[in-house]
């Protein structure tokens, strides 16, 4: 009786989430839609995410939001979810903007949300289209843009950390930007890959010390990424899945590298 009661309660949680985040999604829509400026609609789908996990209990709780830079910066972080960008678009000021793989772009309504709110694609499919990527991405960084990205690229239901791409940590040697590691621990939880039907959980998000630019400039990209990586796994609280695995090609960060005169 009592398992019956919880899969009723856990399935009632469920769908008020898929409710409330499909209201605020459309919300999110139209002010992307209807808002002239950039600003604006960054600071729109701010709240609206906010609102998402204020209205379902999941929270976040954020922890060391005072070590976020004042100007240009690169945020850096786990992958375990598809609420992993809301969430961090509900958390972090609405000056931030993340890098995204290519393929999102694609996807009905949350591409053209994303391109409102001005998000970088990553195009990793060509040497030529990474470069295109490349140098875009660093041009907005030495304008003194406020980046983000899960350098794991992609997430399952397995816990633990996987290999981080390059690219983030290219791009932020090229254009001087301090690295803000961050982990998110409960997104897992409450909506794994292989499930649309949330549960009940709460999120947490703890943001570290940044990496000063003169650490970034005196590493190399490989030994950097490392390091951050480290840092991150430490804190986590899951298993390091790179144990056994081999350091895969990197298109990426290849065209970063030989582009960051761009």
């Amino acid at each position: 009786m009592k398992t019956l009661i919880q899969k009723i309660m856990h399935a009632t949680y469920g769908l008020w989430f898929v409710v409330v985040f499909a209201a605020c999604a459309v919300l999110a829509l139209l002010a992307v839609l209807l808002l002239p400026s950039l600003p604006l609609r960054q600071r729109f789908v701010h709240r609206f995410t906010q609102c998402i996990f204020w209205l379902t209990g999941s929270g976040p709780v954020v922890r060391g939001l005072t070590n976020l830079p004042d100007g240009p910066c690169m945020l850096v972080g786990n992958h375990a979810s598809y609420l992993d960008g809301p969430v961090m678009t509900a958390v972090l000021p609405p000056r931030f903007s993340f890098l995204i793989k290519a393929e999102m772009n694609a996807v009905p309504l949350a591409g053209f949300l994303l391109r409102r709110i001005d998000s970088f694609f990553v195009d990793r499919s060509k040497a030529s289209k990474s470069a295109t990527s490349a140098r875009q991405i660093i041009r907005a960084a030495r304008a003194g843009r406020a980046l983000g990205v899960f350098p794991e690229g992609t997430f399952d239901d397995t816990p633990g950390l996987k290999q981080f791409q390059k690219g983030a940590f290219a791009v932020a040697k090229a254009g001087s930007m301090p690295i803000v590691p961050f982990v998110i621990a409960g997104t897992r939880h409450i909506l794994p890959a292989s499930s649309l039907w949330p549960k009940p959980g709460r999120i947490h998000v703890t943001l570290f010390a940044p990496v000063a630019v003169e650490d970034v400039l005196a590493h190399d990209v490989v030994t950097l990424r490392d390091e951050v990586r480290d840092m991150i796994l430490a804190h986590l609280g899951e298993p390091d899945l790179l144990a056994d695995a081999a350091e895969p090609i990197n298109d990426e960060a290849h065209a970063i590298e030989t582009n960051n005169a761009a």
